[in-house]
């Protein structure tokens, strides 16, 4: 083995002093702060989960605490890489929103890490500006909420010719996203996804659409809960 690969495998590689880290580690965690906070003012009206909340301030400083270990040493990496390995991750994100942001603080993260810190803030600042300008367009960053409409009506008497009058008053789009028999055909349940006019509530829609002669059940969510309507 010569001299370069003895650095580049075995060699401690010095990664900075105690007061260098510290520094970092503590400005990863304040960008931490501001993408969490980033992340909770760009769904307002959504309830945000406190550990979701929490991971997104800390994944930076881990990150950055990773690297710092790191170094340039590739033993290390080859190493951390096998640690991690027999670590599995179950936790399902409702959105690819909030993966957005998962992977904006191991970004924010990755920059500390390797010293760029001024790349770290300016990638803050610049995604902030992007999600105000989204915030501020229909239909994105929760601004616009989707829901899930479904219908449980008696076959004979009702169907979509008579439902969807009775939703375009609340709703200003909407589109039926699945229709099927059940009952051995006795009943019809039919699924709509619709954006609610602004001031219209999901209360007064489901209220509406259940006086209608032959609905059985009306079950409304908004998208993050999923497609889930219970049991036939």
């Amino acid at each position: 083995m010569n001299p370069l690969e003895r650095l580049l495998l075995l060699d401690q590689v010095s990664t900075g002093g105690s007061p260098e880290a510290l520094s970092t580690l503590v400005v990863a965690f304040l960008l931490g702060l501001g993408v969490s906070f980033l992340h909770r003012f760009s769904q307002p009206r959504l309830l945000v989960p406190a550990s979701l909340q929490a991971s997104l301030a800390l994944l930076p400083v881990v990150t950055a605490l990773v690297l710092l270990v790191i170094g340039d040493s590739l033993a290390r990496s080859f190493a951390l890489v096998g640690a991690l390995a027999i670590v599995r991750f179950r936790t399902r994100l409702r959105s690819t929103w909030d993966i957005s942001f998962v992977f904006f603080s191991l970004a924010v993260g990755i920059a500390c890490g390797v010293g760029a810190l001024s790349i770290a803030g300016i990638g803050l600042a610049v995604v902030t500006g992007a999600v105000l300008v989204l915030g501020a367009l229909p239909g994105t960053a929760g601004q616009d909420e989707l829901h899930l409409v479904r219908c449980d009506v008696s076959a004979w008497q009702c169907g979509e010719a008579q439902l969807v009058p009775v939703i375009d008053k609340h709703a200003r789009k909407r589109w039926l996203t699945s229709a099927r028999s059940v009952r051995f055909g006795e009943s019809l349940s039919l699924t709509w996804k619709v954006h609610l006019r602004p001031g219209a509530s999901l209360e007064a829609l489901v209220r509406e659409v259940s006086t209608v002669e032959g609905v059985e059940r009306v079950i409304a969510l908004t998208e993050h809960d999923g497609e889930g309507g219970g049991d036939d």
